[in-house]
């Protein structure tokens, strides 16, 4: 987990790792498909299902989480390096400028 800016919150945020996000996604996808005691789901309230994930999220980071969609981009997979000149991150590992403050990477 490391704590870097997130263009689309707007804020500092934990990003989850590799490890940290594989976990996140099994624990998503036995929400999603079925609970983790082996039983079909009754509860059709997105709320409930995915409150798992939720609380996972909030062991490893800290932060409580309440929007279970922001999780899946606060991966540090997802994100750049950091923009040598502002220092946020670039908001793809490919992207060739800083959408924060304009400068070409590398600049």
């Amino acid at each position: 987990m490391q704590v870097l800016y997130c263009w689309r919150c707007g804020c500092d945020i934990p990003m989850l790792d590799e490890v940290e996000f594989a976990e996140i996604e099994s624990i998503y996808r036995k929400a999603f498909y079925k609970r983790l005691d082996g039983n079909p789901l009754q509860d059709s309230k997105m709320a409930g299902r995915f409150q798992l994930v939720l609380d996972a999220y909030e062991r490893m980071t800290g932060f409580r989480e309440t929007n279970i969609k922001a999780i899946w981009h606060h991966q540090l997979a997802q994100y750049g390096p950091a923009c040598a000149t502002c220092g946020k991150p670039l908001r793809t590992p490919q992207a060739s400028q800083c959408m924060a403050c304009g400068a070409a990477r590398g600049a």
